[in-house]
């Protein structure tokens, strides 16, 4: 009985149900396609964000203090994430954007030397 009762209830559902096709998708591909566009967009944003910041001369003064081969930085930038590569651009951004905000050079050679630790060890985590 509760078999019957079960491939009834089977039945019923299968019935009733709004077929599927292959073509049905909830995201279109031209959307999809955008949007990985966007997202590749951002990524090279925050690269070349990222890479201008490691360009200047304080961020070979603070990879030299630290010890860092700055071209090992720069390539293990590629190697982040997104959300870390958002993290170091907007804060390599601050530090561009504003850098006379009553910072003398010894301050901004510590947080480029930040910047740079940042990166190590988020590629380091990312290795593990």
């Amino acid at each position: 009985m509760r078999t019957a009762f079960a491939a009834l209830s089977v039945a019923a559902a299968l019935a009733v149900a709004a077929p599927a096709f292959a073509d049905d998708h909830l995201v279109s591909v031209q959307a999809a396609q955008q949007r990985l566009q966007q997202a590749e967009a951002g990524r090279q944003h925050d690269r070349d964000v990222v890479d201008r910041a490691l360009s200047s001369s304080q961020a070979e003064a603070a990879a030299a203090a630290v010890g860092a081969d700055l071209g090992r930085v720069r390539a293990a930038v590629g190697a982040l994430s997104d959300a870390e590569l958002a993290e170091v651009a907007a804060r390599a951004t601050a530090l561009q954007s504003d850098p006379v905000a009553a910072l003398d050079s010894d301050i901004r050679t510590l947080l480029m030397i930040f910047l740079i630790v940042a990166i190590v060890i988020l590629v380091l985590q990312a290795v593990d």
